[in-house]
């Protein structure tokens, strides 16, 4: 915007200094043209009067003094023509051939008057001046006095002034340059500031602010309204995120003590059938527990969203290989448990810019997803890419082997509370990407959802690379880890590296 600002101001200054400019410098050639005219027409009619008795000898010899004189002090020829057009006097040379010369004299032979020639710097001609003498009192046009006169020095004079004209035009174009720079810098350093401002709130900084009291008046209020708004907005989203982190912890505590009577109340029971709860009682009581215990998972990944939402962790550069290594290693147990495999791929490393506390648990959530999904026996794929597409990004993808999800639902997996119809029989909240997309927006990053190559989900995570410099060089995509050749769609069998998985609370 600063350089179309100032782009548009430069152009308006030079199409005023061009207005001024070009008057002014046709002003003064004009000027100069037409003093240069008027001296050497007194000239010319001073001579055509000594010739006013006749062309007699006496009146030729005296012209011939006069203009031989003439011409040796101002370089300028003289030709006297009869009004045959026969030479009857000249100071030098003439070609009465050419053009300018030869239409002058018979628009004096007329007896009409010489008009005004335009001279500018570029053309080359002479100044041409042709005055008639007549015969006598009452006579006719007896001949021409003819003087052609070289512009060089005038020509010279008003390219001269031409060139001081548009040098001083062009210092005034660079002042104004400077002027302008300034003046756009002002006028903009609070558009500049509010962008930054709306950019930093966008990205999770609702404290930012734009700065007041620079600028014109009209963006300084603009920036006041703009930070009232900033505030309230935040206002109303931190109230919002305190009223539901504090429901949810004021609900946990009622919630356990309800359960616990829950199963107080089913040990009385039991106690009076001799230690066994009736098959009705059974069932009321293990769906009143199921209920609680799901009311449980729901307060607790909605404390969880709030403080996804709330966080500000310190982002760093970090390599995604090892955090995808150390929560691939911490799933052991589980993987066991279940038979399921998880297959490394990609490279072995690559740098992003993140709270490495925040993606420990956006992995954890998605491994979590993936195992749950993939079922028993199942084979869950983690790959790493480094520059795949664009080099400023670093893909992390979690794909399961499992049912996966028609096209038509895969951009609604990150609302909140939804959940596959087809995944009814799965526990879960349908908080689980949620706040894999609140954990991943702290740090500037995004979730892509797309089908698996393996018939499941594939969940990106679409992180920010650090910036690279001269001495570091990225590692290519094409690079796998020590001990690896498994492609990203590749089975255990394919012989990957088999990894068990934890434990999360991401749900699909």
């Amino acid at each position: 915007m600063r350089a179309r600002l100032f782009v548009l101001l430069l152009t308006l200054i030079a199409l005023v200094v061009v207005a001024l400019l070009t008057p002014l410098a046709t002003n003064y050639a004009t000027n100069a043209q037409r003093q240069v005219f008027i001296d050497r027409l007194q000239d010319t009619n001073r001579f055509a009067l000594l010739l006013r008795d006749g062309a007699g000898s006496s009146e030729l010899t005296a012209l011939r003094a006069e203009i031989d004189r003439y011409h040796d002090v101002y370089g300028i020829p003289t030709v006297v023509l009869d009004a045959h057009r026969q030479v009857l006097l000249s100071s030098a040379r003439v070609d009465l051939d050419d053009r300018a010369v030869s239409d002058r004299i018979d628009t004096a032979l007329s007896g009409r008057s010489t008009e005004e020639m335009a001279i500018w710097p570029w053309e080359d001609h002479p100044l041409v001046v042709a005055v008639p003498f007549l015969a006598g009192e009452g006579a006719g046009v007896a001949g021409v006095v003819v003087t052609v006169s070289p512009t060089d020095a005038l020509r010279t004079r008003v390219g001269t002034v031409w060139l001081v004209l548009a040098a001083l035009s062009l210092g005034a174009i660079a002042l104004f340059v400077a002027v302008a720079d300034a003046l756009a810098t002002w006028v903009l350093r609070p558009v500049s500031s509010l962008d930054a401002a709306a950019h930093a709130i966008t990205s999770g900084d609702l404290a930012s602010r734009a700065p007041l009291g620079t600028g014109p008046p009209e963006l300084r209020r603009l920036a006041r309204s703009f930070n009232e708004m900033a505030a309230t907005v935040s206002g109303a989203l931190e109230q919002q995120r305190a009223f539901v982190a504090e429901a949810s912890h004021q609900m946990r505590n009622p919630l356990t003590a309800l359960l616990l009577r829950v199963d107080n109340l089913a040990d009385a029971v039991a106690d009076e059938h001799a230690g066994t709860l009736p098959d009705q009682a059974k069932a009321e009581y293990d769906e009143a527990v199921r209920e609680g215990q799901r009311l449980q998972r729901v307060l607790e990944e909605m404390l969880a969203l709030a403080r996804a939402e709330r966080h500000l962790g310190a982002v760093r550069r970090v390599d995604v290989g090892t955090v995808l290594d150390e929560r691939l290693s911490a799933w052991r147990v589980r993987a066991d448990l279940r038979g399921q495999m998880l297959v490394r791929s990609g490279v072995a490393s690559a740098e992003a810019v993140v709270d490495p506390e925040s993606l420990a648990r956006v992995l954890d959530e998605l491994l979590d997803n993936a195992s749950r999904y993939a079922g028993d026996n199942g084979v869950i794929v983690a790959a790493l890419r480094a520059g795949a597409g664009s080099s400023e990004f670093v893909r992390l993808t979690v794909s399961d082997d499992g049912d996966g999800l028609p096209l038509t639902e895969l951009d609604k997996v990150t609302d909140r509370f939804w959940r596959s119809p087809s995944h009814a029989n799965v526990p879960g909240t349908g908080l689980g990407m949620s706040i894999v997309t609140s954990l991943l927006q702290t740090f500037g990053g995004r979730l892509e959802v797309t089908a698996g190559p393996q018939g499941g989900l594939a969940v990106t995570c679409v992180l920010p690379a650090p910036p690279p410099s001269a001495s570091e060089s990225r590692p290519s995509s094409e690079q796998r880890p020590s001990g690896e050749s498994a492609p990203e769609t590749a089975s255990p069998a394919a012989g990957a590296e088999e990894i068990s998985s934890g434990q999360g609370l991401t749900d699909r």
